[in-house]
């Protein structure tokens, strides 16, 4: 494959009826690069003790060198269980993690716990590339997350991207408030994740919202 570059959008947002955000997005700013690119939404669990910061510690594993996803998915959930131990008032805290990871070659690898999600939109058609990790008929509730599961199912999917595809990363902030056919439009539009979180404010979300826009070009 001829060489590509990656430029991306990323922004969270408090929602109007949460008193803090407890989303954590990496990388925290947009920008451009050659690859490799790595990129990660992480949703501190809503109603739990210190969701923000089991999901900072998510996204922070990021930072540090690692092998494979699953490594560094089951490193940052150790972490996450070593300091609600050392932190007896955050037992209970948790987080999502949907992280990705694009190769020189354009081949994007995903690693995956809870129902943040990864699209794809690729000749003009939108794939949900991960599913969500929640208990069938609850919405909201959770069969696994980080820091609450010593062992996790971590989910792994290799996909080949092309030249002109574009990536989103959200957390269910994001896509409970609109449908597919939306997401599909907007991106097809060309829109930057400041753009669609903000979008999405507008419908007075019950969540918080986060999203991360990467292109191929």
């Amino acid at each position: 494959m001829k060489n590509f570059k990656i430029v991306w959008s990323s922004s969270t947002e408090c929602g109007p009826s949460r008193d803090k955000n407890e989303d954590s997005i990496f990388p925290p700013l947009s920008g451009s690069d050659n690859p490799p690119f790595r990129a990660a939404v992480c949703d501190g669990l809503g109603g739990h003790t210190s969701g923000d910061i089991a999901s900072k510690i998510a996204v922070d594993s990021l930072l540090k060198s690692f092998t494979d996803l699953n490594s560094l998915i089951n490193s940052a959930n150790d972490e996450i269980i070593e300091y609600q131990n050392q932190n007896p008032k955050t037992k209970g805290m948790g987080t999502t993690m949907t992280a990705i990871t694009i190769g020189s070659d354009a081949l994007m690898k995903i690693g995956h716990v809870g129902d943040s999600r990864c699209y794809v939109l690729s000749d003009r058609n939108l794939i949900k590339i991960t599913e969500d990790d929640n208990v069938p008929g609850y919405q909201n509730v959770l069969k696994q997350a980080l820091g609450s599961n010593e062992k996790l199912k971590i989910h792994e999917v290799d996909f080949q991207l092309q030249i002109g595809d574009v990536v989103l990363l959200c957390s269910d902030g994001l896509y409970n408030e609109i449908s597919d056919e939306y997401i599909k439009k907007k991106m097809r539009d060309g829109i930057s994740a400041e753009s669609l979180v903000s979008e999405v404010l507008l419908l007075n979300p019950k969540d918080n919202v986060s999203a991360i826009v990467v292109n191929l070009i």
